[in-house]
């Protein structure tokens, strides 16, 4: 098992009734496994919000488009 190309999300429901997530991989992946996922989760394209990349994480948050 390759636990380095590990990538998670979350869902976060807004107001408007759109989605906002947060895709966290582990510091040893690029942030290509992190944008792969972003592809997965928003497939008709999203925008991005925010990027973090820290000692243990890299973290990035999206909203997708409608």
């Amino acid at each position: 098992m390759l636990l380095a190309a590990c990538s998670t999300s979350q869902e976060i429901k807004r107001p408007d009734g759109s989605s906002e997530y947060d895709i966290q991989c582990g510091a040893a992946t690029g942030w290509d496994i992190c944008y792969s996922k972003a592809n997965e989760v928003c497939p008709g394209g999203y925008q991005d919000l925010s990027k973090d990349g820290g000692f243990n994480r890299k973290e990035l948050h999206i909203l997708c488009k409608r």
